[in-house]
């Protein structure tokens, strides 16, 4: 989980500062967090009780194949459910580049509360 202020923030010193030239950044927040992590600090900054209810593989791939072109569907488990992709490791990268550590999703969560209230 990354704050969206952090990738800009990352962009525009690659954008003023000299020597980011032909850079690529690979960039995370502070923390690994699952969905049920996420939604606990969600829960935590309203102030409400909120629950994660995690979808079985067959819900999940019979869900997505009627509204997905199946390759795709194929795509999403091998990345999510087989570990091919693996969006877990938390970089320095936002640090690095800004001099500044990057926010934590409860940091984002209280700052977008009121959307939530909504």
């Amino acid at each position: 989980m990354i704050d969206p202020a952090d990738i800009a923030a990352v962009a525009a010193t690659a954008l003023v500062a000299d020597g980011h030239e032909g850079r690529v950044y690979a960039l995370s927040g502070p923390e690994s967090l699952l969905p049920a992590d996420r939604v606990r600090v969600l829960g935590e900054v309203l102030g409400r009780d909120l629950r994660f209810e995690a979808q079985s593989d067959d819900e999940a791939w019979t869900e997505m194949t009627a509204r997905m072109p199946e390759p795709y569907v194929r795509a999403f488990f091998d990345f999510y459910v087989d570990g091919a992709l693996d969006e877990s490791p938390v970089l320095p990268t936002v640090e690095e580049v800004t001099g500044r550590p990057p926010r934590t999703f409860a940091d984002w969560a209280r700052a977008h509360a009121d959307a939530f209230r909504s």
